[in-house]
């Protein structure tokens, strides 16, 4: 069965400035569908009012093809949540643990707790802060544990782009 990736730009709105300028990210997600899935999903944007394509494809999905809807939604959630601990990083909100810090440091010196040196310890954390910045959140996790600092509405507000290969 033949299967092919697509490509989803997404907008997640996040509130309004205090001068009421809406704050909107935009995003993106690959979701792979077999050739009958899109075939369904172009059927099925085809029906839509072109006046109705702003609100996205997922009121298209929503009903008609509800397992569709939720392998978008699942994927654009993952993504959101990815931003939000990114997000996080950059603006200083997650804190990353001294206990972790610290063990990260005697790894990566592979000294024992015995050989802890404060001085090398605050050199390797600047080193490491640059480190975390232009790393990737793979990277991140697999040396601390951030996730759990980081909340996300039940229901985040966003809209996927109806993909132009699907419109008629």
């Amino acid at each position: 069965m033949n299967k092919e990736t697509i490509h989803f730009d997404f907008e997640l709105f996040q509130g309004y400035t205090c001068i009421g300028c809406a704050m909107i990210e935009d995003l993106a997600v690959e979701v792979e569908f077999t050739d009958n899935e899109i075939a369904q999903m172009k059927q099925l944007v085809s029906q839509v009012d072109e006046t109705d394509y702003s609100k996205g494809i997922m009121p298209v999905l929503k009903d008609a093809a509800p397992e569709l809807y939720k392998r978008i939604d699942d994927a654009a959630r993952s993504e959101i949540f990815d931003f939000y601990v990114k997000d996080g990083i950059d603006e200083g909100y997650i804190e990353f643990e001294d206990d972790e810090l610290r063990r990260n440091f005697l790894k990566d010196y592979n000294l024992s707790e015995k050989d802890y040196d404060e001085d090398l310890y605050y050199e390797w954390y600047g080193e490491e802060m640059d480190r975390i910045r232009c790393s990737g959140l793979r990277w991140i996790r697999a040396r601390y544990s951030i996730d759990e600092q980081v909340t996300m509405d039940d229901a985040p507000d966003y809209t996927v782009d109806i993909p132009a290969e699907f419109l008629p």
